[in-house]
């Protein structure tokens, strides 16, 4: 009896091994799109100080700094004509009515041109759109590097009618950074410096 209960779990066994299984199966259609756009092109203007005196070595608590509307304002050791350029970064070509966003470095090193080893840096900066308009030192959206997940700002292009295509820059010269300082023209672009790269996207 015993042998005949063990067939009968065998088969069962091997019944319900082999029995087919139900399979449901059902289709999705994935769609693809893209958005084409215009690529931007952009045109850039250098940020100058112009001349800044200086009494003494610079050190700690002596600025020049630059507005995105060219005033400048200085402290300590430093002074000037109270006025300069602001970096500019102007859209060319793109697609109007599309919302840009720019990124930027917050500093930058300028080197001084004959030794290429005194150097000095530029902190601090800030960028404004052309919508809200240039604005007094310190006033504008501090730059948060071209890695950053938030832009610093952004604006609704408008190359067409001229009146939002253009990003302006500020920044401060910290005497706090100055290395093997001696009398000369520095900037970004002589060997060893380190200028401010802008980066605009559409959103």
């Amino acid at each position: 009896m015993a042998l005949k209960n063990l067939k009968l779990a065998g088969a069962l066994a091997v019944a319900a091994v082999t029995l087919p299984a139900s399979v449901y199966a059902t289709t999705a259609n994935v769609d693809a799109t893209a958005r084409f756009l215009d690529a931007l092109v952009l045109n850039a203007v250098a940020m100058d100080f112009g001349t800044v005196e200086f009494a003494a070595a610079p050190a700690g608590g002596d600025t020049a700094t630059l507005g995105t509307n060219g005033v400048i304002n200085y402290a300590g050791n430093f002074a000037g004509s109270g006025t300069g350029t602001a970096g500019q970064v102007q859209i060319t070509s793109g697609a109007d009515g599309e919302t840009v966003e720019v990124f930027c470095d917050t500093t930058a090193t300028m080197v001084e041109g004959v030794g290429l080893t005194a150097t000095i840096d530029v902190v601090a900066i800030e960028v404004v759109s052309e919508t809200t308009g240039p604005q007094a030192p310190g006033s504008g959206s501090a730059c948060g590097g071209v890695g950053a997940v938030t832009p610093a700002t952004t604006m609704v292009l408008d190359i067409g009618g001229g009146t939002a295509d253009t990003f302006f820059l500020g920044g401060q010269i910290d005497g706090a950074t100055a290395s093997g300082f001696v009398a000369g023209t520095y900037s970004t672009a002589n060997a060893g410096g380190d200028d401010i790269q802008v980066d605009i996207n559409y959103q």
